[in-house]
């Protein structure tokens, strides 16, 4: 996530006496207190997990997007508006470093202090709010009574295949994208399959094949794993979608774009994310 301008700084900054022992007590004081939404995360995510199975084997409907469930989609995304502003917050401090190197002018001493303070507690914060994010996505889908599969299904097919958004956009610029993870790709997929599935059982065997089609095109070829894009989703979800749409466009979040899918892990004082 690092530019050249934010690289700059942090060795600048080092080079021109920033306490490290601070940097080092902040570390451990804040690793106890950054663990309590993890904590939380991993508490709901257990339930989470006994209600509605693990996230690539839910089975999205054969009747697609319907308004209750969009509606349930849309009130997880209200209540991760805060979250969302947290990351914007935090992305504001890297920007600053990036504007300092843009600006074309030797920056002062002064400046380069209040630029590396800024990003020092914007890097210590990033743990504590993709803590935050997991925990408050967790318990909205609790509250609204969707499980992570159905919420990664409904944010996929609205976000990045109808609307367009990459995946993974980086935090701290908002700018381009990549590629989904192997792992979120293989979830995304194993969706796919269930949905193709369902369509099967229920006599819907040119659906399933649509579906199956697409599965076999994103495990052949060089894409970012977005089912369906370029406005290529069936016309039942489109049309399902499209109610809806400037609702969901309002609560996009390109900042928390990457944490989105994932799930929380701990071992002792360490933490991981998948």
């Amino acid at each position: 996530m690092a530019g050249a301008g934010k690289k700059w700084l942090l060795g600048c900054g080092l080079g021109c006496g920033i306490p490290v022992l601070v940097v080092t007590v902040v570390t451990i004081v804040g690793g106890a207190r950054m663990m309590k939404p993890f904590d939380g995360a991993i508490a709901d995510q257990k339930e989470l997990t006994a209600a509605y199975g693990a996230r690539d084997a839910w089975t999205p409907p054969v009747d697609g997007l319907t308004p209750d469930r969009l509606e349930s989609f849309l009130a997880v995304r209200r209540a991760l508006q805060p979250q969302c502003a947290d990351f914007a917050e935090l992305a504001s401090k890297f920007k600053r470093i990036e504007d300092l190197e843009e600006d074309g002018k030797e920056p002062t001493k002064g400046d380069v202090f209040k630029a590396v303070g800024g990003l020092t507690s914007a890097v210590f914060g990033i743990a504590g709010k993709i803590g935050s994010f997991t925990a408050a996505r967790n318990e909205a889908l609790l509250a609204n009574g969707m499980g992570l599969g159905e919420y990664i299904w409904i944010y996929t097919l609205a976000y990045n295949s109808d609307q367009g958004h990459p995946p993974n956009q980086d935090f701290d610029t908002g700018d381009g994208g990549r590629d989904f993870s192997a792992k979120e790709q293989r979830v995304i997929r194993s969706l796919m399959a269930n949905h193709a599935d369902a369509l099967a059982a229920a006599g819907r065997a040119e659906e399933a094949a649509l579906w199956r089609a697409e599965i076999d095109r994103l495990e052949r070829a060089e894409t970012n794993g977005v089912p369906f894009p370029d406005g290529a989703l069936p016309a039942e979800i489109t049309d399902q979608l499209a109610p809806r749409r400037d609702e969901l466009a309002a609560l996009y979040c390109a900042e928390s774009s990457a944490f989105e899918f994932g799930r929380v892990h701990k071992r002792g004082l360490s933490v991981s994310s998948e």
